[in-house]
């Protein structure tokens, strides 16, 4: 009973508590021209949205960890990422931020503003991940046949010799899946995108280093937010081509997902990709038990 109850009670929090709360914080800032399309450093006043992000991310880590605690690694990077997914939507459109006057060196900010929240999104991941899971308060973690992957242990190690590859596959698959899905700038197609990278990345790290932690998969995240807004800016090197790339939908594809679009889906789809893989995993190595 007791799993049950929090099983939809800590998401429900995270979902319709926390979450408007950190919507709240993002969609007060503005823009130079007193616009609603900005983005943490892309504003009127990146101090305020220094402050925001630092808020916003220590009420997701604050959710995570409850989750975590309670329901498992998974449930907790879940959680976390749903007040996340509420802050992302409270930033504008690329386009729109990118094409609004006096917005000079706007694509290295939010290459910055990609380091910041890429950082913070590893620092949050690696908290949640370590937290113990109270195990005994859960009847189905006490499986012996491991049947709810959700609450299977996610490996610790953060550096072995599988752990660069872990980082390759992961920035490989998703700068794949953002380029194939982020085909506009609308909010809704681009966190779709990164949440879809998400669990493509988290899919192709597993695979490629099963016993390096998922950590890896939030810095490849991170690299991504942080390196795609400063590639587009030598793809569109002055302000006129930038006006233009955003006005006429040519803006670098991987540039389109705003920093907090990148880490919030990470945090949706990360755990997703994680249960798919150990899914398959699991499913492959019954028959190999079986013909010893």
């Amino acid at each position: 009973m007791l799993n049950a109850v929090l099983r939809y009670l800590v998401p429900l929090l995270a979902l319709f508590a926390a979450g408007p709360l950190a919507g709240h914080l993002t969609c007060g800032l503005r823009a130079r021209d007193g616009g609603a399309d900005a983005s943490l450093l892309v504003c009127a006043a990146p101090g305020s949205g220094v402050v925001a992000a630092l808020a916003v991310m220590a009420l997701a880590i604050l959710m995570g960890i409850i989750a975590a605690r309670t329901l498992g690694h998974r449930m907790g990077l879940f959680s976390a990422g749903l007040v996340l997914a509420w802050a992302a939507w409270g930033t504008g459109r690329v386009d729109v931020i990118l094409a609004q006057p006096h917005t000079e060196g706007a694509l290295r900010m939010l290459s910055l503003e990609g380091l910041l929240v890429g950082v913070l999104g590893v620092v949050g991941a690696a908290v949640i991940l370590r937290i113990p899971v109270m195990r005994s308060a859960l009847a189905e973690v006490r499986d012996p046949g491991h049947e709810h992957h959700h609450f299977v242990e996610e490996p610790t190690e953060y550096f072995n010799s599988t752990a660069p590859m872990a980082l390759v596959a992961a920035v490989a698959a998703g700068g794949v899946i953002v380029w194939l899905v982020a085909q506009e700038t609308l909010k809704g197609q681009t966190f779709a995108a990164a949440a879809i990278t998400g669990v493509a990345a988290a899919a192709a790290a597993r695979v490629a280093a099963p016993r390096v932690s998922s950590v890896w998969v939030f810095g490849a995240v991170a690299l991504l937010a942080a390196a795609s807004p400063l590639i587009a800016s030598f793809k569109h090197p002055t302000q006129i081509d930038v006006i233009h790339a955003a006005l006429a939908g040519r803006l670098f594809v991987l540039a389109r997902p705003l920093p907090l679009d990148w880490i919030a889906g990470a945090f949706i789809g990360v755990p997703i990709g994680l249960a798919w893989a150990t899914s398959m995993v699991d499913r492959h190595a019954e028959p190999a038990v079986a013909r010893r």
